[in-house]
Parts: structure tokens; C-alpha cells; sequence
């Protein structure tokens, strides 16, 4: 992974369709949808991609973000640690 961008409230690594970000959270942890490490992963379905994550054990949240380019849900393994789904658009 390299360095794709940095300031004083998170560094973002990635290699391709993945990102890492380590960050300050918005708010006190523990809360169920915030945590200092997320994966972002790219997926040609969000909906589909939330479904199945609940279906092996993880859990999906609510809420959904857009921009003209993409959309992002946070979803969770079932180990709890969170995932940012990143759906392109164009």
C-alpha cells in the first residue's frame, strides 16, 4: 500500500480498489458505526454485498453516503470490525 493522503486527523493508504484509513473518530468510541481503522472496499452491489455480509455472520448499518461518483455504506465482520462498502457510479 502507499500513502495516498495524510493530515492531522487521518492517514489514508490504499493499492488499487482498497483503502485503509486510520482516523480520529467523530465521536467517543465506543459507538456501533465508528471505529479508528476502516477498510474501504470496492463492490459492484452495496445492497447485495450488505445482504451477504449479514448472511455470514457480519452485520450492516444504516445509512448510505453519495457523491456524483460513488456511494458507501459501513457494513461489519462478524468480529465486529468495520468495513466501508464503495459502490462506483459512474
Amino acid at each position: 500500500m502507499k500513502l495516498l493522503r495524510e493530515t492531522q486527523d487521518f492517514v489514508s493508504l490504499g493499492n488499487g480498489e482498497m483503502n485503509v484509513v486510520v482516523h480520529l473518530p467523530p465521536v467517543a468510541i465506543p459507538e456501533p458505526q465508528f471505529n479508528c481503522v476502516k477498510m474501504f472496499i470496492t463492490v459492484e452491489n452495496s445492497l447485495l454485498a450488505r445482504e451477504k455480509a449479514v448472511l455470514l455472520g457480519g452485520a450492516a448499518f444504516d445509512g448510505e453516503w453519495s457523491n456524483p461518483v460513488f456511494k458507501v455504506c459501513n457494513i461489519a465482520d462478524p468480529e465486529g470490525n468495520h468495513i466501508q462498502l464503495r459502490e462506483f457510479l459512474i
